[in-house]
């Protein structure tokens, strides 16, 4: 599953390369550069990259013709629903962390909570 908070190093190319999709760097339909100029571009070992372009083709946001290469999906609804629980994770991330600080202040400058 592509998470967004992952320390693994391939997690994190992964959802590099899903916010170049979000973004229209690569548009749906359209061919990924290889293994190895992925990897090389963001300076990682192609087996690291490897597995990045894995967790994607599992999400089904790449689909890889064996003969010419990987495509992103064409699936437009698909991508839409993928950005949509990014987004989601992204905020309860936030509010985990915003939690993490205690509750507000109150009006009388002391700090109200548990």
């Amino acid at each position: 599953m592509l998470r967004q908070d992952s320390t693994k190093r391939y997690n994190q190319l992964a959802v590099d390369l899903l916010k170049k999709i979000l973004n229209r760097h690569y548009l749906p339909g359209s061919k990924l550069p290889s293994t190895r100029e992925l990897a090389k571009q963001a300076g990682v070992n192609p087996n690291t990259m490897q597995r990045a372009l894995q967790v994607l083709q599992d999400e089904k946001i790449l689909i890889k013709q064996s003969t010419t290469g990987r495509y992103v999906t064409t699936d437009i609804q698909h991508l839409k629903n993928i950005r949509n629980r990014m987004l989601e994770q992204i905020k309860q991330n936030y509010q985990e962390e915003i939690r993490s600080y205690g509750n507000e202040f109150e009006n009388d400058g002391t700090i109200g909570g548990k």
